[in-house]
This record gives structure tokens, sequence and C-alpha cells, in this order.
């Protein structure tokens, strides 16, 4: 994982460690530990697993500097890898609103940054072919 993933995961952590104990209700204090040991406890050596596993803790930020707990994280944490977040979202609103489509497998991007941080590619399948993304800096600055 990127430093900068890595530190943006630590300050997630310790926005929720100075939070979780301000949550009203119990079940979600031991709900939002549950879900910092999961989150803790997903590999980063993987850029795309390292992003998702930033998504949920950023989420989870988020609704407990609030004060409270929403879907996804009402529930356990998966025993299982990790959906992504939007897919995740995604299947919660189908199931809560009737009329809208089930959500599936979203395609996965591949992305790469070079080991100089000066080159960066995406590659995303959409319908009737692969939409490509090529960024060079000479610096390495304004690729993030």
């Amino acid at each position: 994982m990127g430093t900068k993933d890595h530190e943006e995961f630590k300050n997630a952590l310790r926005d929720i460690a100075q939070y979780a104990h301000k949550l009203d209700s119990s079940f979600d204090r031991v709900r939002c530990a549950e879900w910092v040991r999961k989150l803790a406890g997903m590999p980063d050596d993987d850029l795309e697993a390292a992003k998702m596993r930033n998504e949920y803790a950023q989420f989870l930020r988020i609704q407990v500097c609030n004060g409270f707990l929403h879907s996804p994280f009402q529930t356990k944490p998966p025993i299982n890898n990790l959906i992504s977040l939007s897919e995740r979202l995604g299947d919660i609103m189908s199931k809560q609103i009737p009329d809208l489509p089930k959500a599936g497998p979203i395609q996965p991007v591949i992305h790469h940054r070079s080991p100089d941080g000066r080159a960066y590619v995406c590659a995303k399948q959409i319908p009737g072919g692969v939409l490509c993304y090529l960024a060079v800096s000479p610096d390495g600055l304004g690729l993030d």
C-alpha cells in the first residue's frame, strides 16, 4: 500500500478511536470495534484492497464522528472478503427500495502507479471496449 493510503487509514482509525466511546449505544460501540478489527486485519499489500479498506474506514469514521452507526456497520462484518463499499451500499438500497434493480458486481478498475510516482495508468472495461487513461509527470507531483 502506498504511504498516502497507509496514512489515510491510520488517521481514520485515530479519529474512530477518539469518538467511538461517545456512541450512545453499547451495541454500536461493539459493532464499531468489530469493524475496526476487520478492517485492520485486512491485507494492505494490494492497492485495490487498500483502497477498499480506506473507503470503509472513511465511511465508518464519518458515522462515528457524527455519533451514530448506519448500514453497513449495524451488522457484523462479513467473515469472508468485503465487497466494494459502493456495491454494498447499492445492495442495501435495492433491498430497501424494491423497485430498484439488483446491483451486481462492479467491474474492476485496473490502475498502477510507477515506483517513482511519475506515471499512472488506469484501464476500465466499458460497453464496446476499454477506457484507458495515462498520466505522466516529470516531477511526480499531482498524480495522486
